[in-house]
């Protein structure tokens, strides 16, 4: 008897131990170091623009590898449907109004940037001794040459290359004869505080080499957050020849006879196909897999929380200014598209990884948002967040450990573009499976069942009294506390609409 007890003890130990072996590791436990975490960001990429996320035509193994080897999430929301904003509101986990940003931020343009008092996903990781990094696009000042407003450096980062505001600017831009042809090379970096001049490279192969240049170039053994943030898949698109061949078979005659005609020059001409889009996707992809790639050569893939998303929904076919003329991106069928508060301008592709610390091969969904990803952090590298600012994101560190995941307040999203001929819808929420959209006035304009009717089509406005009841309660609680938020008020500053006409 007490042999049988010994052997059934010992076979339990065992299959214990193997299973060990094959679960994931509990988010819950406190790690031996602390990871680093990689945050890459896309610029415009669609919900649909990715192999993992549906696309047909497009070639993404490097991202599509990321989400067999982490979690890939079905209703992850960008913060806002544009890029300053939603950046804001990524790194601060505080809806965009409340950081001072409402909208998009013209280079040399008006004095808006990100408020001072305001504390990065850099600032607390710095705080936790992390060496902080981004390169990329960062545009939350209106330039990186403006003294006045809050640099990289201020938001926490110790190293940064940046593009701080709107386009990747080219030399092509000062050419006075058209149609101008060449390459698009960026010549509006800064490099720690200092402009680099024109570089041979494209924008992507410059953001993806200086990121491994930086990760190879660090003397301490400290943790380390990294933010690489795109320039592609925004105009003006520039790929390298071998990804325009890949898509030739999706481009018209007139482009492949006018190949590097500069975007600028695009508004009286034919429409060029969809074929140098997908090609930017394919490109924008080799370089994100060589940043993955270095993680794993470092041997630090197991130790790394890795976020990839994008900023904002797609540039449809549904061009609205001329540089987003012969645009392909796709919302996978969602309505609306970049600048509108409609599926297809917020819900954005987002995959995470954690090395074997999260299932691989998960897909979720759950409703979560950019917002959540400062305070998810903070509980899972275990720091506090401060209790003088209000954070509207929460942690979804049990979507990662495929738990339920209880919110204690509505999603929301704002946004402030006042077209002249058509204002664009300011505010929504969502709770459960219903969303609601407000006009300019805060009044209620649209309500749908997104479990229902994804696609937006049956307003249910004026059909659920005792919800919208509710909603529009819910709203105008979340819409005073952000219009009487504490650090806007510590800034002296009063939330008044943005004039862009």
């Amino acid at each position: 008897m007490q042999k049988r007890m010994l052997a059934s003890l010992v076979s339990l130990l065992l299959a214990s131990s193997a299973m060990a072996q094959t679960s994931p590791a509990m988010l819950s436990d406190k790690p031996a170091k602390q990871p680093n975490v990689i945050i890459i960001m896309a610029d415009d990429l669609g919900y649909g623009d990715l192999g993992a996320y549906g696309h047909p035509i497009v070639k993404t193994p490097n991202i599509d590898r990321l989400a067999q080897e982490g979690m890939r999430f079905t209703e992850y929301y960008a913060p806002a449907p544009l890029c300053s904003p939603s950046r804001a509101g990524l790194l601060t986990g505080r809806t965009p109004f409340r950081t001072g940003i409402r909208s998009w931020i013209p280079s040399g343009g008006k004095n808006v940037a990100l408020g001072r008092n305001e504390k990065t996903i850099a600032s607390y990781l710095k705080e936790q001794g992390y060496d902080t990094a981004m390169m990329g696009k960062l545009h939350l000042n209106a330039g990186a040459n403006r003294t006045d407003q809050p640099q990289a450096k201020d938001m926490g980062f110790d190293y940064s290359l940046v593009n701080a505001a709107g386009f990747v600017t080219s030399d092509l831009d000062k050419v006075k004869e058209r149609p101008r042809y060449g390459v698009v090379y960026p010549n509006g970096f800064y490099r720690n505080g200092k402009p680099i001049g024109t570089v041979n490279q494209i924008s992507g192969e410059l953001v993806s080499s200086e990121a491994i240049h930086w990760l190879d170039s660090r003397k301490e053994k400290k943790p380390f957050f990294l933010y690489v943030a795109f320039t592609e898949v925004h105009t003006p698109l520039a790929s390298p020849q071998k990804y325009l061949d890949m898509y030739k078979d999706y481009m018209s005659d007139y482009e492949r006879q006018h190949q590097d005609l500069f975007y600028a020059d695009w508004a009286d001409k034919p429409w060029r196909g969809a074929g140098e889009y997908y090609a930017n996707i394919s490109y924008l992809d080799e370089q994100v897999g060589k940043v993955l790639d270095k993680v794993k050569a470092m041997g630090e893939e197991d130790n790394t929380i890795i976020l990839f998303t994008s900023d904002n929904g797609p540039v449809t076919r549904e061009a609205r200014k001329w540089y987003e003329l012969n645009m392909a991106g796709e919302t996978n069928g969602l309505r609306g598209r970049k600048d509108n508060l409609w599926e297809g301008g917020i819900r954005v592709p987002a995959i995470i990884k954690y090395g074997t610390h999260i299932k691989a091969g998960a897909v979720s969904d759950t409703p979560v948002t950019g917002l959540d990803i400062l305070p998810t952090l903070a509980d899972m590298l275990h720091f506090s967040l401060p209790t003088d600012r209000a954070i509207d994101g929460e942690s979804i560190k049990p979507v990662l450990e495929e738990k339920p995941l209880t919110r204690h307040k509505p999603l929301i999203w704002t946004i402030d573009m006042p077209y002249q001929d058509d204002p664009t819808d300011m505010w929504a929420i969502r709770e459960g499976d219903w969303k609601m959209i407000f006009d300019r006035n805060a009044k209620p304009k649209y309500l749908y069942n997104l479990k229902a009717d994804a696609g937006e089509v049956n307003n249910q406005l004026g059909k659920q009294p005792a919800l919208e009841k509710q909603l529009v309660a819910d709203f105008t609680r979340y819409k005073n506390d952000i219009d009487n938020d504490s650090l806007m008020r510590a800034r002296g500053e009063k939330p008044e609409p943005v004039d862009w006409n």
